[in-house]
């Protein structure tokens, strides 16, 4: 329930702040890329039985901030119902974020292909890193799934991290798919 509340403050107070922007044809990778800071208090209903928060918390706070970044990417090029799909996500948890800690969560735009969008995702306690997040999704709108491009991200824009992330997915599917045959073809 937290997190819903929080989602439609946050789009609330995004909608009042983009009235007053102007609309732009294309979107440059300065604005693009510019971080998505939001901070937030640990309070008890994001607690998990073993009094910190729990990993799928992580991921909820992660979606806020990609929400926030499209909705105003949407906006400054006066697009509308334009949703996403999260293909792939991995946390690195560092340490434990207590109650009522104040957290700050920062999403950056890492990386885009023709069919993905990469963001990367820190979360800092104070000054200290608690936790690194990666999510891979997919843009969608009413017709279905759209390119990168439809924000201006034309290309391809991967680095070290995104390749070797991916090259760790394909692995896990290739093995996935040799244990699957082996199953079958010993049945």
């Amino acid at each position: 329930m937290n997190m819903l509340l929080r989602f439609f403050i946050m789009v609330s107070l995004l909608k009042q702040q983009l009235k007053q922007q102007s609309v732009s044809e294309r979107l440059s990778v300065e604005t693009l890329t510019a971080p998505t800071v939001r901070r937030y208090r640990v309070l008890p209903h994001d607690m998990g039985f073993r009094d910190h928060l729990p990993n799928y918390r992580y991921l909820s706070f992660i979606e806020l901030n990609v929400t926030r970044w499209l909705m105003a990417c949407c906006h400054q090029k006066g697009i509308n119902n334009l949703g996403w799909v999260i293909a792939m996500q991995e946390m690195v948890y560092l340490k434990e974020i207590k109650f009522l800690d104040k957290m700050t969560v920062s999403s950056t735009l890492a990386g885009w292909d023709k069919k993905y969008v990469y963001f990367e995702t820190h979360f800092f306690v104070k000054s200290q890193l608690m936790g690194v997040g990666m999510t891979k999704f997919v843009l969608t709108n009413k017709k279905g799934k759209c390119a990168p491009e439809i924000l201006d991200m034309i290309g391809e824009r991967l680095n070290e991290v995104i390749d070797s992330w991916n090259q760790h997915q394909v692995a896990i599917k290739s093995a996935k798919s040799a244990e699957t045959s082996k199953t079958t073809n010993a049945a």
